[in-house]
């Protein structure tokens, strides 16, 4: 009976011999292979003091649990390179990063403003960025009004500028203003737009008749507690049933890099800058149609170079389908723009609910034939380019002058947005609008405007 027990128990010796012996190679092994790999890369570093041996531990957390794995986990140590390598990376915030770094090296040919972030709350920090190269003049910067009026003045140094203590009244701004800078008193690079974000007025509507016409329209009559015409005592009387307006909250202020609109179509250029003073909101919707392709290759579908007086009125565009009917998708608010209605302003086309404007956008032709549409509707830019553009696409053949469609719609080919041209103390950039006199009034039948 013990027999069997006794010749077990002598495998089971024999068994563990022999696992230990497989131990003892795989150690006597693995010591040899790190003797091979380890050793050239001391003797090729003997003589460094920067480069030590790997330490036991380091090895340990190397090691693998079977000799082909242990093998390809042991590098030979590298010299430390003398720079940091550039290291390619696809990731958009990472690539971004590296190029605003690249902006504001000693590389950089000129100063120039950069906004250090977007928005600024209440009570926090309002703070750009003032990037100059190692050599440059006496930096200044200053905040100007629409008028070009100075609201502040202060020299600065490159690196992040808190605009609080430049402008202690800050919180007092009711309008966009713009933060230029100056290189030995000229104004060099494209402002900064400094937005208050305050929140907006209610509009106010009644039922109206349109002139010459039975047709029933929605008519602006006044913005929160504020009468277009305080003239209008039936307006006046109706004011007295509304609702009061919300109390005006400043939530914080947002910056902006101030820039144009380039409108290439296949009659020439037109250059538009924007009044972001007076309808911010509008603006930064139609930069960012523009900026994402939204208007390429459309049409101006609406031409009407006359109203029934006989005065230039609009040419209108941005409608993707092409009919007059189309947008982007969404609806924006209207906004109580003070932008007046002249030759070369542009406006949002809207439907009879004042927030039903979109993408279509018009570009008055003339002051008498548009001076109606003021407070009607949001005005946000005017042209300072592209008179004789202008005046080819309102020269254009009417196919059905009801509707104001063009026998050839002359096409948008791309709209461009293009950094703004620096402010001049002084200077309203309003006045750079093409004059009334550049449109003549063409040969062509009287027209009824439409609303959009």
């Amino acid at each position: 009976m013990n027999e069997p027990s006794d010749k077990l128990a002598e495998k089971m010796r024999g068994a563990a011999r022999m696992l230990w012996t497989r131990r003892a190679l795989h150690a006597l092994l693995r010591c040899a292979l790190i003797s091979t790999l380890v050793a050239p890369s001391c003797q090729n570093t003997k003589h460094s003091t920067n480069v030590d041996p790997p330490a036991v531990n380091d090895i340990a957390k190397n090691d693998a649990s079977t000799p082909a794995n242990f093998s390809q986990s042991i590098i030979p140590p590298r010299p430390t390179p003398t720079t940091q390598p550039i290291v390619a990376t696809l990731n958009p915030n990472t690539v971004a990063e590296q190029n605003a770094a690249m902006a504001r090296s000693t590389l950089a040919k000129s100063a120039a403003l950069e906004c250090a972030r977007r928005f600024h709350r209440a009570q926090e920090p309002v703070e750009i960025r003032v990037v100059a190269p190692t050599t440059h003049g006496q930096l200044t910067i200053q905040i100007l009004d629409t008028n070009g009026t100075s609201l502040c003045d202060l020299g600065v140094t490159p690196g992040i500028v808190d605009l609080r203590p430049l402008m202690p009244n800050i919180e007092s701004l009711s309008k966009s203003a713009w933060v230029q800078l100056f290189e030995d008193g000229i104004p060099i690079g494209s402002p900064i737009v400094l937005e208050p974000l305050r929140s907006p007025p209610s509009v106010r509507t009644q039922r109206a008749q349109r002139k010459g016409s039975n047709d029933a329209y929605t008519r602006i009559v006044g913005w929160g507690d504020r009468l277009l015409d305080p003239a209008d005592q039936d307006i006046v009387a109706a004011s007295a049933q509304w609702i009061p307006s919300e109390p005006v909250v400043l939530s914080g202020f947002r910056t902006e890099v101030d820039v144009d609109a380039m409108v290439m179509t296949d009659a020439g250029p037109i250059q538009i800058a924007f009044a972001t003073d007076a309808a911010p909101a509008t603006v930064r919707n139609f930069v960012t149609l523009a900026d994402q392709g939204f208007y390429n290759n459309t049409i101006f579908h609406r031409i009407v170079p006359m109203n029934r007086e006989g005065q230039p009125f609009v040419i209108q565009g941005g409608d993707p389908t092409g009919t007059g009917d189309g947008g982007p998708g969404w609806n924006l608010a209207l906004e109580p723009s003070d932008l007046p209605h002249d030759i070369g302003v542009v406006g949002m086309a809207r439907g009879d609910d004042p927030n039903s404007a979109g993408s279509q956008f018009y570009i008055a032709l003339s002051r008498a034939g548009t001076a109606r549409l003021d407070g009607q509707y949001c005005t946000f830019g005017y042209v300072v380019s592209g008179r004789d553009t202008l005046k080819k696409i309102a020269d254009a053949n009417i196919a059905d002058a009801a509707t104001g469609r063009p026998t050839t719609a002359p096409k948008i080919q791309e709209v461009i947005i293009v950094a703004a041209p620096p402010r001049i103390p002084g200077e309203n950039r309003r006045a750079q609008r093409i004059r009334s006199e550049v449109i003549d009034v063409p040969n062509t039948i009287p027209t009824s405007p439409q609303s959009r």
